[in-house]
């Protein structure tokens, strides 16, 4: 099936999210099966979400935007 096949845009965009959903839930069920207990996958899952919001998440700020708010508050005149 290719991807000229008349599917319709919001199709697809279902078909890629749900592939992903299936692609994450293996992957929880590989981290399940290395690590011993439930506690320690929760764990382990919570500290790569915090560090996955760290680094893309609302609350980051582009380098370029940063630096300019800092010359800003300089007075960067020049």
């Amino acid at each position: 099936m290719g991807r000229d096949d008349g599917i319709k845009p919001h199709d697809e965009m279902l078909h890629l999210a749900a592939g992903l959903a299936d692609l994450v839930t293996e992957g929880l069920r590989g981290a399940a099966r290395r690590l011993p207990g439930l506690a320690e996958v929760r764990e382990e899952l919570r500290a790569r979400g915090e560090l996955a919001l760290k680094r893309t998440g609302p609350g980051s700020e582009a380098h370029l935007e940063l630096l300019a708010r800092r010359a800003a508050e300089r007075g960067g005149n020049g």
